[in-house]
């Protein structure tokens, strides 16, 4: 496998080859094989490294945004349908190293595989060099993606986003169970639950039953508890 394609793609050479070999290495591939440590643990390094280096830019750039927006806008960002897809425009794909059974269900071509190994590729990258290093390069592959968020930053819709993250993970979508509990005139009239396979991922209230849903999804886009159920 030739790294120095890929690294020419991200415009940076590891110094630790090592690191980056285990990056691209799924946990499908052959235990017996030389590298059999997987991307996994660099993978929870790269999404909190790749949510900091998003969540600094967004604070810097948009000084006047309500806390709630910044945190939608993030989520857009760092979510696996998009850092899949701008993996597969690096042509990521390529070069992560599959099990045999993985690579004949096509998980080459699996959005999440991508995403996830876009994101331990940058936490491999962070210990490779620094996280200034690796911010700085983040945020110039997710140029593209930051650039669409300043061209409309109003065009957030949590209930689209989070069903287009889940359904990248897995087939299903979300539902939701709402609730009247307050007074007709209260802002918490309204409590709304996001499910996701049996799993409450979600919740939040609303003064509607529509607002009420969208705070729902907006709090399960924080908390990313899908991420423990894949």
């Amino acid at each position: 496998m030739d790294v120095g394609i890929l690294e020419k793609k991200l415009g940076y050479e590891f110094r630790d080859k090592g690191l980056l070999v285990q990056a691209l290495t799924h946990p499908s591939a052959d235990s017996k094989a030389e590298t059999r440590v997987t991307y996994e643990r660099l993978e929870f390094l790269g999404d909190a490294v790749l949510e900091l280096a998003v969540t600094q830019y967004l604070y810097a750039a948009m000084p006047r945004s309500p806390e709630g927006l910044l945190t939608q806008l993030r989520s857009r960002v760092v979510s696996r349908a998009n850092l899949g897809q701008v993996g597969f425009s690096l042509g990521l794909e390529q070069f992560i190293l599959l099990g045999k059974g993985e690579e004949k269900a096509g998980g080459r071509s699996k959005n999440s595989i991508v995403a996830n190994t876009f994101e331990s590729v940058f936490g491999a990258m962070s210990l490779d060099s620094d996280y200034e290093t690796t911010k700085q390069i983040a945020l110039r592959v997710l140029q593209d993606s930051l650039k669409q968020l300043a061209a409309n930053p109003a065009d957030v819709n949590p209930k689209g986003e989070l069903q287009s993250i889940l359904q990248a993970v897995l087939p299903e979508t979300p539902t939701y169970q709402t609730t009247e509990i307050g007074a007709r005139d209260a802002d918490d009239r309204f409590l709304a639950e996001v499910h996701w396979h049996g799993v409450l991922i979600g919740s939040g209230y609303g003064s509607s039953k529509r607002k009420a849903e969208v705070a729902a999804a907006s709090n399960a886009l924080a908390l990313k508890k899908w991420q423990s159920l894949c």
